[in-house]
């Protein structure tokens, strides 16, 4: 008998908060109602109720609008919206696969690092990704004599936190970043060194924790401030990597980061290229974007089976150039919600269902492999 149901992984507080209605970011709604469209029931459920061995698991499943637990053999299709950073859960998801079980975005969170060595294979994408090393006292000091402007950045890092800049001077280099006191939360700070020194807490940093360094990027600028586009690159019911939306985020005036965690603001994409490149036909500067955006999407598929659901932040030069910033494993989805583009948001939603159903519908046309 067909097996009609679409796992959905979760972290432990997720799950806890869809038993009492407070999921914060996710919309589970719109899984519900893309499964009624798909054909497909979703059930949620944390890896550690699994049991690889029995491949059972203790799941939560919607009956008569709530959410009952439920004992149940393991979906034979997947989808992660979890992360996890122990090596025995890590083990497990690779267990399911090898028993069978199709699991879409295994891996939602890779080091910038490797991303970037991936991209950077390819001799097609090497013009559109900025110069990046592994940050360590050496390696900082030779980028500096490189680039008149550094971002420093942790390898795993996410929503920008623990994200530093460096910028030359007349008298040395200035460095900015954001220091967390139990008072008064995370406040921004500026320090000018002279000629190569570095602050103290900038060695720190890099000495405690693994970091990468990057040039700064020769982006435009929306209303004075730097901006970057979060594109949602998904597959859908064709299985093949579509552009779901492209919202854009807009740094807060006191800080250089883009990310809604960290003050950001969002904007159409159509709003933003009005304002920021006039003399560019929106239609154009779209399909660089897109453009770019999928053969990234199609590069690292290539080389990191299982993907199917990546948000990519992508940034713009003065002459309309996409230039990679970032990749997210699991897009947080919600700047198109606070962009007010509804129908995006409720497709980011849709498309991993749709592409998890035609795993079930349709199995033998569904490798897992690119």
């Amino acid at each position: 008998m067909l097996d009609n149901r679409i796992g959905i992984l979760f972290n432990a507080s997720m799950l806890r908060g869809l038993t009492r209605g407070r999921t914060r970011h996710e919309a589970i709604v719109y899984y519900e109602e893309a499964a009624k469209r798909h054909g497909v029931v979703p059930v949620y459920f944390r890896l550690e109720d699994v049991d690889v061995r029995s491949l059972q698991v203790t799941a939560y499943i919607r009956r008569h609008g709530m959410y009952t637990r439920k004992r149940m053999t393991v979906p034979t299709v997947i989808h992660n919206r979890a992360i996890y950073f122990r090596s025995d859960l890590h083990a497990k998801v690779r267990a399911l696969v090898n028993r069978g079980i199709q699991l879409f975005n295994q891996v939602n969170r890779y080091s910038k690092l490797t991303i970037h060595e991936l991209l950077q294979r390819d001799p097609a994408l090497v013009p559109y990704l900025p110069d990046t090393v592994q940050a360590a006292h050496g390696t900082l000091f030779k980028m500096m004599e490189r680039h008149h402007s550094l971002i420093l950045k942790p390898a795993s890092g996410s929503v920008g936190k623990g994200i530093m800049k460096l910028d030359r001077t007349s008298r040395g280099w200035q460095a900015m970043f954001s220091v967390h006191t139990a008072a008064k939360g995370n406040r921004w700070r500026t320090i000018e060194s002279l000629n190569q020194a570095l602050p103290g807490l900038i060695r720190t940093r890099i000495s405690r924790g693994s970091y990468l360094v990057q040039q700064t990027l020769p982006l435009a600028t929306f209303r004075g401030r730097p901006f970057d586009l979060r594109v949602s690159v998904q597959r859908d019911a064709s299985r093949n990597w579509q552009i779901t939306g492209i919202v854009g985020k807009v740094a807060p005036s006191y800080t250089f980061l883009t990310n809604v965690a960290q003050g950001g603001t969002v904007h159409t994409f159509e709003e933003i290229a009005a304002n920021s490149l006039p003399s560019f036909p929106f239609h154009r500067l779209r399909q660089r974007v897109s453009s770019l955006s999928l053969l990234i999407a199609n590069n690292l598929s290539q080389q990191l089976p299982h993907l199917a659901d990546l948000g990519l932040d992508i940034g713009l030069s003065p002459d309309g150039t996409p230039l990679f910033i970032e990749c997210n494993g699991r897009d947080q989805r919600y700047s198109f919600r606070e962009a007010n583009l509804i129908t995006e948001w409720k497709l980011t939603y849709e498309n991993p269902i749709a592409y998890g159903a035609s795993l079930i519908y349709q199995p033998q046309y569904a490798p897992l492999t690119n």
